[in-house]
């Protein structure tokens, strides 16, 4: 009876997640939702829309990590509340989502570049060089966040120093 409930609930959930993506694309291409979208929220444009949805999809990462934590945290262990997990499950959600944002704003930027390329401006020049760079910076930026992530995570599982396998000299069996 549990396998019932659990198997049932699966399939809605790809269902609505699919139907939820289908109305993203539709959106994306009617084109009345667009001049909505553009006179009510300065600064969007459809040519940064990879970073939006990046927002969205961090966003949403974000608010159904803390209701996962807090319900592991908060609900089912009232009695035993373990704060310093919660505080730590916080920081790392907050930590990867900024890996999210970094990764979104990097595919934007790379877009960006395409763009210029494909235009007809001058291909080398300041625009090129502002937008290479900021590529690089925002890889960097993705790289020390993942990073910070692990050092997070080590701190919170305990910090375990690995020894490397004791040498063997080539003239012991090693069995002593």
């Amino acid at each position: 009876m549990a396998e019932e409930t659990t198997t049932g609930r699966r399939p809605r959930f790809w269902i609505i997640l699919i139907a939820i993506i289908i109305f993203l694309i539709f959106l994306y291409f009617y084109a009345p939702f667009e001049k909505f979208l553009v006179g009510s929220i300065p600064n969007i444009h459809f040519t940064n829309v990879i970073f939006w949805f990046a927002s969205v999809v961090g966003v949403l990462a974000y608010a159904v990590s803390h209701w996962q934590s807090f319900r592991r945290n908060l609900i089912r262990h009232v009695k035993d509340l373990d704060v310093g997990a919660l505080v730590f499950d916080t920081l790392q959600i907050s930590i990867l989502i900024a890996v999210i944002f970094c990764a979104g704003a990097t595919l934007q930027a790379v877009a960006m570049l395409a763009l210029h390329l494909m235009g007809q401006e001058a291909m080398i020049g300041s625009g090129f060089g502002e937008k290479l760079l900021a590529i690089v910076l925002l890889i960097i930026l993705a790289v020390l966040f993942y990073l910070l992530h692990h050092v997070v995570r080590a701190f919170r599982d305990g910090w375990q120093t690995r020894r490397p396998p004791p040498r063997v000299s080539p003239g012991s069996s090693g069995s002593d």
